[in-house]
């Protein structure tokens, strides 16, 4: 009785966590961003925000685009490649350095307003106050013709400092001008563009920018770096694997924004430990655009303005860490709701006992079995079952991290490669369940019956021998027998006079998926041969004793005595041949890829391929659905398993 009430008492605070959990994860205060729809057409390199809330963007095909209210207002082709862009003090212009050693002036609605000429290649520009930039810039690549000069805004030179190697970056602040180089050095120039002090850091920076007194700086390498105006590290965060497009001070307190090419947005403390980590999208680009004490834009190459509150950010922190609380209570009072129940029922109290018992007795043999199990769990079973997970979101390195139910295996429905695929995975299943019925099985036959034992036991031997011979060279060798020029099938047909037969065997349309098929001629499967060969074996001496005395001949014997008795054999090698043709896809990628066009492409190719490209959760729902047809093939194989009483 007692036990009944405290399964009550579980069930009860088990119903309140999960609701609490429900109200939490659905209530909108600890989301923290407001996006734009992305632009779509344009794929974003740099943006900045001008007078008026204007955004001015460039992109990797040589615009600028004017963006007012996230809505494409005009756009303007420049004939050359940007290097970098930059708004002015007084934020009513927009300076455009380029490769063809020009710096161009545009008002905020992308009229032309000057420009001027610069002695190399833009590589980087930063606005040094009213009416004057910064210009870094140089000739070659890894040379020591680079500098930074100080420009106004009609062109004049107010000074010119040789930097000696590839600028990456430049960062104007009240201290002077922060460059970086290619070489992983760091430097200081005055306001009047003498050089103060250089340092070497443990990758090349990507990014930089001024904080107050400060600097704070990005590697490409995933380092966060706060640098004091005498050029000594203040502090060294690894936040990770990933280039850093964007950093800048956010705060008096010192903290400091980051985002990587892969993007994930970090934010560092004063004193550079991680407060915050968040995925944003796939690359922000350098930024921010706006920056405040309590909030920040952030802009995405593929155009979606990111609107964050630093409240809000750090709610969003709160919230996560109540929710984890939460799973965690929620799976320990299921846990103990099952104690419970256990206790309270008596045919689940005997069940556990009786299983306690059988455990206590075996408890040595599951201790040497717990090393194993556990690494089947961990490197078979929880991968499946997250890549099941997966398959239900749009899990990539484009965007961020959503669930989107079904609509994966709606897309592979009307994805017209996937269905190609079957139907060429469909002629490769049947041809090998033919090439794995026939010649191995007649291999197996014709050892089995010849009587001599040492006969038997070298041409045994000789066929098993080949297996030492990794299956990849067996690939590469049929590989070259198809070779259009140099391959052993045309060769010999021009030997014969039929040179007029000669194909290319791989590159033709028509003849490529007839000939993966066909590699691999006499088709005697070592495998199947040995499984075939034990089925023969296995027979007792008396059946065929009394087939000999009936005066069956051969014919009669294979086909009803052989043949009924190595059915479970020839069941699993029909089941194999099936489950191996649906997973395989190494031979098609090394012999065609998948061509000419699709006529090779198999759907483990394209779940290879869209793994390849970082689209994880439309390939884990192409890896769910091959699972399924596995599935089946099991289920079928144990019927029938079943049914003859194996």
């Amino acid at each position: 009785m007692m036990a009944k009430k405290i399964a009550a008492g579980i069930s009860l605070l088990l119903l309140l966590a999960s609701g609490a959990y429900l109200l939490l994860h659905t209530a909108g205060s600890g989301r923290p961003f407001e996006r734009t729809e992305p632009l779509g057409q344009f794929r974003i390199a740099k943006a900045v925000e001008a007078e008026g809330a204007k955004i001015i963007a460039s992109t990797v095909d040589n615009r600028l685009v004017l963006l007012v209210n996230g809505a494409v207002s005009k756009q303007v082709q420049i004939d050359d490649s940007i290097g970098d862009i930059a708004v002015s003090a007084d934020r009513t212009k927009i300076y455009v350095g380029t490769a063809s050693r020009k710096v161009f002036l545009y008002n905020v609605d992308l009229a032309p307003v000057g420009g001027f000429e610069v002695n190399g290649r833009v590589a980087s520009l930063d606005s040094a106050g009213p009416g004057r930039l910064i210009v870094a810039y140089g000739i070659g690549q890894y040379s020591e013709k680079y500098w930074i000069s100080l420009y106004d805004e009609q062109g004049t030179m107010e000074f010119r400092t040789q930097i000696g190697f590839d600028i990456n970056a430049i960062a104007s602040g009240a201290q002077g001008i922060l460059f970086a180089t290619d070489d992983g050095d760091v430097g200081l120039l005055s306001p009047a563009g003498e050089e103060v002090w250089r340092r070497s850091l443990q990758s090349p920076v990507a990014r930089a920018g001024a904080a107050g007194e400060q600097f704070v700086a990005g590697d490409l390498e995933g380092n966060v770096y706060r640098l004091n105006a005498a050029g000594q590290v203040v502090w060294t965060s690894r936040v990770s694997n990933y280039k850093i497009g964007t950093v800048a001070s956010v705060s008096a307190e010192g903290r400091v924004l980051a985002g990587d090419e892969s993007g994930k947005m970090y934010m560092l403390g004063a004193d550079g430990q991680l407060q915050h980590k968040t995925k944003l999208a796939a690359n922000l680009v350098p930024g921010p655009l706006r920056l405040t004490e309590e909030s920040f834009t952030l802009f995405t190459e593929n155009g979606e303005q990111l609107d964050c509150s630093i409240d809000a950010l750090f709610a969003s922190n709160r919230q996560a860490a109540m929710l984890r609380t939460i799973l965690i209570a929620d799976a320990v009072l299921l846990l103990a709701l099952i104690a419970a129940l256990v206790a309270a029922i008596p045919r689940w109290r005997a069940a556990g006992a009786r299983l306690w018992r059988r455990l206590l007795q075996s408890r040595k043999a599951y201790v040497l079995l717990l090393p194993s199990l556990s690494l089947m769990l961990l490197f078979k079973y929880v991968p499946a079952l997250m890549a099941i997970g997966y398959s239900f979101t749009n899990f990539s390195l484009k965007e961020p991290l959503a669930f989107i139910g079904l609509d994966n295996f709606v897309k592979i429905g009307s994805d017209r490669l996937f269905w190609t695929g079957m139907k060429n995975m469909g002629l490769i299943v049947a041809a090998t369940v033919v090439k794995d019925l026939t010649m191995p099985l007649l291999t197996a036959e014709l050892i089995f019956w010849l009587r001599s034992s040492r006969l038997k036991y070298w041409l045994r031997t000789s066929f098993v021998l080949p297996t030492i011979v990794p299956g990849i060279v067996v690939i590469l060798l049929w590989k070259m027998i198809y070779n259009p020029d140099a391959g052993l099938i045309n060769h010999a047909l021009e030997s014969i006079g039929l040179g007029a037969w000669k194909h290319a065997w791989l590159a033709e349309e028509s003849l490529a998926i007839w000939s993966i098929m066909f590699a691999g001629f006499p088709f005697i499967s070592i495998f199947a041969f040995l499984v075939y060969y034990g089925g023969l074996i296995g027979i007792s001496k008396d059946i065929y004793d009394a087939a000999a005395i009936d005066g069956m001949d051969v014919g009669k014997r294979f086909r009803f005595i052989d043949l009924p008795m190595i059915r479970p054999q020839i069941r699993l090698i029909v089941f194999l041949a099936v489950i191996g043709s649906v997973q395989s896809f190494a031979n098609i990628y090394i012999y065609t890829r998948g061509g000419p066009g699709t006529a090779t492409y198999v759907p483990g190719l394209q779940m290879y391929d869209k793994l390849s490209s970082g689209d994880f959760g439309y390939a884990s729902s192409l890896g769910v659905v091959l699972a399924v047809i596995f599935l089946i093939g099991v289920y079928l194989n144990q019927k029938f398993a079943k049914a003859e009483g194996v």
